[in-house]
């Protein structure tokens, strides 16, 4: 199976596009987004994936993943194709 990263990574290629990547965070990417506003190509994450690959490959535990997560990614702008940061929130089911 090709890695969603891999995809967007080809596509751009075959289109010329610049995308912007986070910095070993590929394992966390869903897709690609183009900016209506700024015409610009956007790398979409899903926030939940991102706090594993901290955990699994930076040796992170939870709770600072979630912290280096929302204080040093989520917060960094690096022009028109700062990617995008998905957060699809878990609602925890009654057990009664």
């Amino acid at each position: 199976m090709i890695a969603n990263a891999d995809r967007v990574r080809h596509w751009a290629d075959e289109n010329e596009e610049e995308i912007v990547f986070a910095d070993g965070l590929d394992d966390a990417v869903i897709g690609l987004t183009r900016d209506m506003k700024t015409g610009a190509w956007r790398v979409v994450y899903d926030t939940h994936r991102v706090v594993q690959v901290l955990v699994n490959d930076k040796g992170m535990d939870h709770d600072d993943a979630v912290e280096h997560l929302e204080h040093n990614i989520v917060c960094a702008y690096v022009g028109e194709g700062t990617p995008i940061w998905s957060f699809l929130p878990i609602i925890e089911e009654d057990e009664g």
